[in-house]
């Protein structure tokens, strides 16, 4: 894609956003339209960040079984077992 191209793609892009945010804040229509759209917009950001304290705990599960693992293996390292037979 040329420079050019890219600016007048650029500009159209800018010029769209400016018209939607006119409409949105200069028209009874557009206030109308964004009293209807706000409960949806903060349900969705409290699903959002319901979701990101999920990640997290998903996050802290994982930390946690690595060091579980690796506590193991440090245990396995120092017992007094041959290392490749197993104990039972």
């Amino acid at each position: 894609m040329s420079e050019a191209s890219r600016m007048c793609l650029g500009a159209t892009i800018g010029a769209l956003c400016g018209a939607a945010v006119a409409y949105l804040f200069f028209t009874d229509r557009g206030r109308e339209l964004r009293d209807r759209i706000e409960p949806a917009v903060d349900d969705l950001r409290r699903e959002f960040g319901r979701f990101q304290k999920t990640i997290e705990k998903v996050g802290d599960l994982a930390s946690d079984g690595m060091r579980v693992m690796e506590e193991f293996r440090a245990a396995r390292a120092q017992s007094d077992f041959p290392t490749g037979t197993m104990s039972h």
